[in-house]
């Protein structure tokens, strides 16, 4: 059994086989770890993530859609 106690599938093994896959790879293109590639968001993702945010609490799902769009938008055009 796992550390989360349920018995471990085939499915478990596949994803971890895939994961260390997917790390050797990187490593052999010079790559970092997946780990180490997270940076602090932008001003303009930090802003947009408020907008949005704010739009949610204040019950604005209109807004709160417009602003995922612009997230996407920006994370497609910037980063």
């Amino acid at each position: 059994m796992s550390e989360t106690n349920r018995p471990t599938t085939a499915g478990d093994a596949l994803r971890a086989k895939v994961a260390e896959v997917n790390a050797r790879s990187r490593r052999g293109r010079g790559q970092a770890e997946v780990t180490s590639l997270v940076s602090p968001p932008c001003e303009t993702c930090r802003q947009i993530k408020g907008s949005r945010y704010r739009a949610v609490e204040a019950g604005d799902r209109q807004e709160a859609a417009r602003m995922a769009v612009a997230m996407g938008i920006h994370q497609r055009e910037t980063h």
